[in-house]
């Protein structure tokens, strides 16, 4: 080894010398900085491995407890009845009130995915996966979508906890086909189209990582063999 080669940065230390750089420029005739970003971001698994850590930080934490029906009963309650006519037993209109089942449920679900918001962003892994320059978050705000952040917390959110909130995951509430989920057990991915998108691009990266754990796996036995010869 040479004095040169001893003061030399490795990789490691090229890229997180990068991800604070003024100068992002990719030049064709020399090696800059994006291209250590360009390439710290090609490197399989991470992301993906950055997502599983995420949903463990997430079963481990503690979250609000499950919404009941009577919950969603008074709270609706505490909402203005919905109004209609019906035909009375002598044949005269009549008003009559319901609860605004429908309403509580909306302002449920509005709550619940700010407090999977708020529990998301103190995960530990979350900062890998907002990296300006590696992380998920570019993608999302590349694709043009409106509060790409917030997006993207909302479908990491669903990655982590995609129970249906009625049956709990069971594919049925009450002794019947669950009608929230369609029987799926699931609840919907947040934001229509825009977060299907979202939830694909993770499930790339999550393919990926598992690809790698499964190589890795195969590997371990003869890298252990390895390790106690050397040791």
């Amino acid at each position: 080894m040479t004095a040169a080669t001893a003061t030399r940065p490795c990789l490691a230390e090229r890229i997180a010398n990068a991800s604070n750089s003024t100068d992002l420029s990719v030049r064709l005739e020399s090696r800059g900085d994006a291209d250590y970003l360009i390439a710290a971001g090609a490197a399989p698994a991470q992301i993906g491995r950055s997502v599983y850590s995420l949903m463990a930080e997430w079963d481990a934490c503690a979250k609000p407890r499950p919404i009941t029906e009577e919950d969603i009963a008074r709270i609706a309650e505490q909402l203005p009845r919905i109004k209609g006519v019906k035909q009375g037993k002598r044949g005269a209109p009549e008003t009559v009130e319901a609860l605004d089942l429908t309403g509580a449920r909306a302002q449920v679900e509005e709550w619940m995915g700010a407090e999977r918001r708020r529990i998301v962003s103190r995960l530990r892994s979350l900062p890998k996966l907002l990296d300006p320059h590696a992380g998920l978050l570019p993608w999302v705000k590349a694709q043009g979508y409106a509060k790409a952040r917030d997006k993207l917390l909302d479908v990491l959110g669903w990655w982590a906890d995609r129970c249906c909130p009625k049956c709990r995951g069971t594919g049925e509430a009450g002794g019947r086909s669950c009608k929230q989920c369609r029987s799926t057990g699931l609840r919907d991915v947040p934001h229509g189209r825009e977060g299907q998108a979202i939830s694909e691009h993770i499930a790339h990266h999550v393919d990926r990582a598992r690809s790698g754990s499964i190589a890795a796996l195969r590997r371990t036995g003869s890298l252990k063999k390895i390790a106690a010869a050397v040791v």
